[in-house]
């Protein structure tokens, strides 16, 4: 395993880091043998977050008994000082530690959110009142939007910066590059945008080439922990690999769905991450069959959507999410049942 400094902090941590959210969608036994996994291979930050629903339960439960052998980071996306305590709370609780090594405001992706923590009666007075009672050692900020995350860059207030960086996502490098010049950690979300590339293992490497200090990706198997270690281990990428890389992203573009889960869970029970998922087998794979059997066979199919909106009003990338899905259920209907 190769490890970084995450910045002012000074802890030492893997550069293949672990990232929570996958952890909501399998059991208990399959994330202990995850984490029996990370600690073999030396995968020693994780992160996972109050809003992951039951992954910090099970990380809990995972490490128990192990916990000097990982940092752990969470997330709050409270906005006032009584939100944020309660969260960490429950955190700790879950987690079954007594100080979280990491706490970080949770997606602060508009100025007005950003004033609002920082006010009176704010979550920030109460993350640094939970710092100083030694509740927590170190905070971080989470943003997927490159100006607002320059501006707390710009504050020095945190120690840690989270912000989506991968071969698509490009427009965040300016705040890696700001945050490592304030000796800030800096964790790179989505390295392989959600799962989008046919070859997550060029995308890994891409990431690693840049002086990032540790990229969290989301794993739900012991051979995506061991594929992913196996892509560190592989080096810069070649010239040929690189373009191949470049091809892929631009055929991307930047209009699609990174997995995320945050616009779960929909009043009508559509799995819209897995149709998109499920789209792109078709679009960029041919997989006809395989794919519409799949789709025709989830609890919902996305013609049961009611617009209601508050799907695109979770999205962080602020996919017009309806649209989309509409144009999914035209795209297998037509490829039959």
């Amino acid at each position: 395993m190769q490890y970084k400094t995450l910045g002012r902090t000074g802890l030492t941590v893997s550069r293949l880091g672990f990232g929570g959210i996958p952890i909501q969608r399998i059991n208990q036994e399959e994330t202990n043998s995850i984490f029996a996994v990370c600690r073999e291979l030396g995968i020693n930050f994780i992160d996972t977050a109050r809003g992951y629903t039951d992954s910090e339960k099970k990380i809990g439960k995972a490490i128990a008994g192990n916990r000097e052998q990982f940092y752990l980071a969470s997330k709050s996306s409270r906005r006032d000082a009584l939100g944020l305590r309660a969260d960490l709370e429950t955190c700790l609780s879950l987690l079954k530690i007594e100080y979280v090594d990491l706490y970080q405001l949770h997606m602060v992706s508009t100025m007005e959110v950003w004033d609002q923590v920082q006010g009176p009666g704010g979550a920030m007075e109460e993350l640094l009142k939970a710092q100083q009672e030694g509740l927590i050692r170190f905070i971080g900020v989470t943003s997927h939007n490159n100006e607002v995350m320059q501006h707390m860059i710009e504050a020095s207030v945190f120690d840690t910066a989270q912000f989506p960086l991968n071969v698509v996502e490009s427009q965040f490098v300016g705040c890696l590059n700001s945050a490592t010049g304030r000796n800030m950690g800096t964790i790179a979300m989505k390295p392989l945008a959600g799962g989008s590339f046919a070859k997550p293992s060029l995308a890994l490497r891409y990431l690693f080439d840049k002086d990032i200090t540790t990229a969290i990706v989301g794993m739900d198997s012991v051979a995506q922990v061991r594929e992913n270690y196996a892509a560190l281990l592989q080096g810069s990428l070649s010239a040929e690999e690189s373009a191949e890389l470049k091809v892929e992203a631009r055929t991307l573009g930047s209009d699609f769905c990174r997995r995320c889960e945050y616009c779960l869970p929909c009043p009508q029970d559509v799995r819209i991450p897995q149709v998109f998922i499920l789209e792109g087998y078709v679009s960029r794979y041919g997989l006809i069959d395989w794919a519409r059997e799949r789709y025709w066979s989830l609890p919902a199919q996305s013609d049961a959507c009611e617009e209601c909106g508050l799907c695109e009003d979770r999205c962080p990338y602020k996919l017009q999410i309806r649209d989309k899905l509409k144009k999914a259920h035209a795209k297998f209907e037509a490829a039959g049942r």
